[in-house]
This record gives structure tokens, sequence and C-alpha cells, in this order.
């Protein structure tokens, strides 16, 4: 597994627009008549550029000119635009061309690829980045808004070069990073040359904007109180968008804070898998298909979150060494680092109305998932290995019965009255399904 680096405290998938520019060689004045000046180009350049296109593969676009006077008057979002054009890094950023297109692949940790949506690029300065010892001479370094995966994509920019770091820990010497297989150097005058009059550089540049700056470690954070119901809403509301201003929840949900450093991830097999590490936290609802979050607070207005599943349906995980290992690494390496969301005093209350009041930060186990099988949380057992509630809408759910063997089971129908399947809950919690004929469809919790 490659070494990988945390950009400073933090980089954020969502910035504010704060709508100021920054310039490399000239001011904004310069930039504004460059572009005035590349407009009024004679029809002989333009010949030029389509035959410098030509080579770039870049023919069939129609869009504007560079808008790049020269090389001494590159601003910082002409620098990077004309860097998403490179072919070197499509596999870890967001192009030019996906910028423009209005989408791109994500790839989490655990593999999984999301079409995500993006309007515009924003950059995010940072102060403890820009700290860094053995830094390049006037370069600033700014978090991106949108990463391709589990990993901050921070970018570095000064008027010789652009820097690219894909990183997961924290950075505090350029000189840890600038060899490694994680960050990528481009020189800017090589990109000036090879996309001068590339037509995709202004309209890039121009989805390029500029967001609030990154919170510094060293502001004041003492007195946020983060093992309080109000802050748990907050890391509820930042990782699961869907519950901000829907009302009340449809599932009547209730939600429960633990603290979970020192717990086994999977606990299903102990003997492959990792230990969360210090810090980690956990926000559970019930019912399961309530959703959960695993989290960790920065301390700097950023949480990081692990993408670990709220039920272990796929038997790999209880039966596979190899996967539940691997699976289990890959969680705990790759977090989302995300900022977080600046919530309504009403999302606040209304969400912090779904706590039960244990919201104790001890460090009791983690033992919900072996809690001893009764009549009223069975059907809980069920909806937690399949991942979402019970589908009464399409089937009809018979009673649950205690088997003469101490498990617990019951069949479901269709609404025509067609047997369609039946459960069988261990006294442990194991789930088993299995189809109208009575095969075995899957087991987990």
């Amino acid at each position: 597994m490659k070494k990988q680096f945390l950009a400073g405290i933090v980089l954020v998938s969502s910035l504010t627009i704060a709508g100021c520019s920054f310039s490399i060689g000239g001011n904004s004045d310069d930039t504004k008549s460059s572009n005035s000046d590349s407009k009024s180009e004679s029809t002989s350049n333009k010949s030029n550029r389509d035959s410098n296109n030509e080579q770039s593969g870049d023919t069939k676009d129609n869009g504007n000119e560079s808008g790049i006077k020269d090389e001494s008057n590159i601003t910082e979002q002409q620098s990077i635009a004309m860097a998403m054009l490179e072919p070197s890094l499509e596999s870890d950023i967001v192009t030019g061309d996906e910028l423009l297109s209005g989408k791109y692949t994500r790839t989490s940790g655990a593999g999984e690829k999301q079409e995500q949506q993006v309007d515009t690029l924003e950059l995010s300065e940072s102060p403890e980045l820009n700290k860094m010892k053995n830094k390049p001479d006037g370069m600033k370094f700014y978090g991106l808004s949108e990463s391709k995966g589990s990993y901050a994509t921070i970018i570095g920019v000064n008027k010789e070069e652009v820097v690219y770091i894909m990183t997961q820990s924290t950075i505090f010497d350029f000189n840890e990073v600038k060899n490694s297989e994680t960050s990528k150097t481009l020189n800017i005058s090589d990109l000036y040359s090879k996309y001068k009059d590339n037509r995709k550089v202004a309209n890039i540049a121009n989805k390029i904007e500029y967001g609030d700056p990154m919170p510094s470690n060293n502001e004041d954070t003492s007195n946020v109180d983060t093992i309080s119901n109000e802050y748990y809403a907050k890391v509820w509301l930042t990782a699961l968008p869907s519950y901000r201003d829907s009302g009340d929840s449809e599932m009547d949900a209730e939600l429960e804070h633990q603290n979970i450093e020192g717990d086994l991830l999977n606990p299903y097999n102990e003997e492959n898998t990792v230990k969360y590490p210090k810090g980690v936290q956990r926000l559970a609802g019930t019912p399961t298909a309530a959703g959960q979050v695993v989290y960790k607070n920065n301390g700097d207005g950023t949480i990081s979150i692990y993408d670990v599943p709220s039920h272990f349906h796929d038997e790999r995980w209880l039966e596979d060494d190899d996967y539940s290992q691997r699976k289990s690494e890959d969680i705990i390496n790759s977090p989302k680092v995300v900022k977080l969301y600046n919530a309504s005093n009403d999302e606040i209350e209304q969400t912090v109305e779904m706590f039960d009041g244990s919201n104790s930060n001890d460090d009791s186990d983690s033992e919900d998932s072996f809690e001893k099988v009764t009549r009223e949380n069975v059907i809980d057992k069920v909806e937690s290995y399949e991942g979402s509630t019970l589908d009464t809408d399409t089937y009809t759910y018979k009673e649950p019965e205690k088997t003469d063997d101490g498990k617990w089971g019951f069949s479901f129908e269709d609404k025509e009255g067609n047997l369609a399947g039946s459960y069988i809950i261990d006294d442990d919690g194991e789930v088993t399904e299995y189809d109208e004929d009575g095969d075995k469809v899957g087991s987990g919790y």
C-alpha cells in the first residue's frame, strides 16, 4: 500500500465561494486586459491557434481562446486550468474535460464508483499548509472541493509550478511529499507552451473559484463542546444530507452516540480486522435503516468519516479472512475529510430530538449486534441484515415465532398470498434468508 499524506488539517469537500481573484505575474486588471486583447487577435493568429489545437487534439472544441496574453500574465486559475488538461493526472484529479462536462466518477475506499455532479471547482486556502517547511518559494496551497478518491486533493501554485498532492496524512514538510507517488509537479512554462492556444483553458478557468479559507489550527476551538447532542446533530447532518430540512423522520428514528476507539471494525471476524483509532466515534440510528456515522473530530472544524457498513450482509466479511482484513484496512486508511455542516438552529433542534439521551462518552464496548434476540428486536435484526426497513408495500410479513431450538423465524408473502420467502434469526442475531422454495439466499448481521 503506497504511503499517503493528509494536507494540513483539512481539505474539505464543501466550501463557500468567496469570489476573490489572485494572479501570478499580474493583477486582475491585467487579466481583463489580456482577455480583451485575446479576443481581438487577427485571423492569421487564429490560424496558428487552430494548428496548435489540432496537435492538442482539440480541433472539435468550439469554446473560447485560452485567454492568456503571454506567459507573464498567467493567473492561478489559468495555471490550474492548464494542469487539469494533463493526461498524466486523469486518474487522480477532476480533469478539465470532466469539469466542463459537469460530472466525474469518484471511487470510495471500498472500491465503489459513484458519479458526482460538479459545476465549479472551489479553492480554499489553507493557513496550515502555507506554514509548511521547505515549500517552494511563493507557493500558495489550496484544498480542492472535489476529489476522485477517498483522499484529500490539494494544489500548490506559484509563478513556476503547479503541484498536486493526493493525501490522507498531515504534511509538515514539503520534502516528505515532493518526490512521492502521491504528488505531481507540473512546470507552468511547459504547460503554457503546450496549452497557450487551447480553447478550453478559458472555459475551465472560469469554473475555478475561490472559497472561504480553511480553518487554522491556531483558531480557538476550545469552546466547542464535541460531546453534546448539538455537536452530534451537526455531525449527523454533515454525513447524511438527506436529514437536512426534511421535517420529521418518516422512520421516527432515534439516535445514539458511542465512543468506539479500540473496538474491532468487524466484530464477526476478530482475527482478521483492525481496531478503530483513538478518537473514533459512532452515531447510530434505530432502526438500523436510519443510518450510521462513524467519524473522528479533527479539532479544526472538520471531521473524518469512515465508510463502515452498518451491517455485514456480505458473507465474505464472515468467511473470507483476506477480504475482511483488506476491507477493514482500506476503510481505516481512507476516511473522507469534510467541513462540518453549518446547520441552522431549526435543523439542529430537529435532529437533537432524535437522540434518546444516551450521549455518554464512556469506553464501554459496542455489543449492540450481540444483544439477546427477543420478539421486540427480531425485526430490527432482519432490517440490519437487509440494510433497509421491511418492504410492507410489496410483502405481508407473518408474526415472528420462536422455534423449538431457541431461534426466531417468520415468513412473508406477496400481496396475492403466495409464499415469497422467510428468515431464521439465531440467538446471536445472525440472519439467514430463504426463498419461496426454502433455498438459502444469504446470511449475515
